[in-house]
């Protein structure tokens, strides 16, 4: 499919055809159990991963993906490189700054519009069920979807959305709580936020579910067995004040003789932190003669450092509001590698106690690692590997999700 740009409703677009053309309705799916499903706001891989599994497994998926126009220009988004499925049609969404905003009262029939002529009801299909599903990701999306019936609608909690613009708390509030309220199902990536939103909307909490981020296919380890000898601990991701890094520096201190590779950018999105002087703190970590900076590489690159790493980490600061809302990426893409994974006591990890160590000191993260350099065994890798084959893929959360909206379908009236 030709990406190509046009204007429509005053915003460039970079599209397809619309969902249900000619051109995508050869999907592979049969005995009718397929969905439709429309994903508004992509621009995660974590989003974009689940959207293109349930595609492949036959489903019609459409992913929009918005962004200003100063953004668009400053991160130049691009897709992800491999193939897309067939059934799945992409399109970015530019508008002009504050559309979500200031200017959404403005934009937000624009977006209802838009969305409805991006993916309309089916024609083959009768009754309610012939609108499609549509999976809000953030809460701005609260006023563009307010022509979606609720019994299509589902709310995809990623974060605490509060902590990126505290000084729009109310709003955001306010714009998740009509989501949770409408939506008939909403699943959360962090236990803390199903936790945080079933004490806000007791009322909805059944309908509120956990769904952690899975592992993307081509990072789970092809030869778990093959264990490296390098004494290297790695982590990857953004090094901001996410990490402690005076932990970091501890730990590595008292391991001279074991290497601390960090692969990230040193830029990215800082809040919620408590400590003022983390950079300064990065700078000594990053400083000592066994830990090294190996800079950012892509989301499609990681695979192979996480396998060839002989232990890796999550060294994360307890202090740190993100870190206690968060599912990190690293849970699923660590233990895809086979390799042992140690974290701080980060309350989305503590619930794979039998997967993954925590440590809740540097003396705690010294023995561990020192303890995974030595004991880990062929046979754990493999054991670890297909424990995510199994049950934490994006295929097996493609595969609930699909099997609980076919589900609610079924039992709506």
């Amino acid at each position: 499919m030709t990406n190509f740009f046009s204007k429509e409703n005053g915003a460039i677009k970079i599209d397809g055809p619309v969902i249900g053309s000619p051109a995508s309705a050869d999907m592979p799916a049969s005995s009718g159990q397929a969905l439709r499903a429309l994903f508004l706001g992509a621009g995660t891989p974590w989003v974009y991963a689940l959207a293109e599994s349930l595609a492949t497994q036959g489903h019609q998926v459409g992913v929009i993906a918005p962004f200003d126009t100063r953004t668009f220009k400053r991160l130049q988004p691009k897709w992800p490189g491999r193939q897309p499925p067939v059934n799945l049609q992409r399109q970015f969404w530019v508008y002009p700054p504050g559309y979500v905003g200031t200017l959404a009262p403005l934009f937000a029939p624009l977006l209802r519009a838009r969305l409805n002529r991006s993916f309309p009801p089916a024609t083959h299909v009768e009754g309610r069920n012939a609108v499609p599903w549509t999976i809000a990701p953030y809460p701005w999306a609260a006023r563009a979807t307010r022509g979606i019936p609720s019994h299509r609608l589902v709310y995809y909690n990623l974060d605490d959305y509060v902590l990126y613009q505290p000084e729009r708390a109310a709003s955001i509030l306010s714009h998740e709580g009509e989501l949770v309220r409408r939506a008939a199902l909403t699943i959360c990536l962090a236990q803390t936020q199903v936790d945080s939103l079933r004490a806000r909307f007791p009322e909805r909490a059944g309908s509120i579910l956990h769904f952690p981020l899975g592992a993307v296919e081509n990072l789970l380890n092809p030869a778990p067995s093959k264990v490296p000898n390098g004494r290297v601990v790695g982590y990857i991701g953004n090094l901001i004040d996410r990490v402690d890094w005076r932990l970091v520096a501890a730990v590595a201190s008292r391991l001279p003789d074991v290497e601390f590779h960090f692969i990230g950018g040193l830029d990215g999105f800082s809040g919620g932190g408590v400590v003022p002087d983390w950079q300064i703190d990065r700078g000594k970590a990053l400083a000592l003669p066994n830990v090294r900076h190996l800079g950012p590489i892509g989301q499609d690159e990681v695979g192979p450092y996480y396998w060839n790493f002989d232990v890796n980490w999550i060294p994360y600061d307890l202090g740190h509001a993100f870190n206690q809302a968060s599912c990190p990426t690293k849970i699923m893409d660590g233990l895809a590698s086979g390799r042992p994974v140690l974290s701080s006591d980060v309350p989305e990890c503590r619930l794979y106690p039998d997967h993954l160590s925590i440590f809740r000191s540097v003396d705690e993260a010294v023995s561990q690692i020192q303890r995974s350099l030595t004991k880990s065994t062929a046979a754990e890798a493999c054991a670890q590997v297909e424990f995510v084959r199994e049950r934490h893929t994006w295929a097996t959360r493609a595969q609930w999700l699909s099997e609980r909206l076919q589900s609610l379908a079924s039992n709506s009236p």
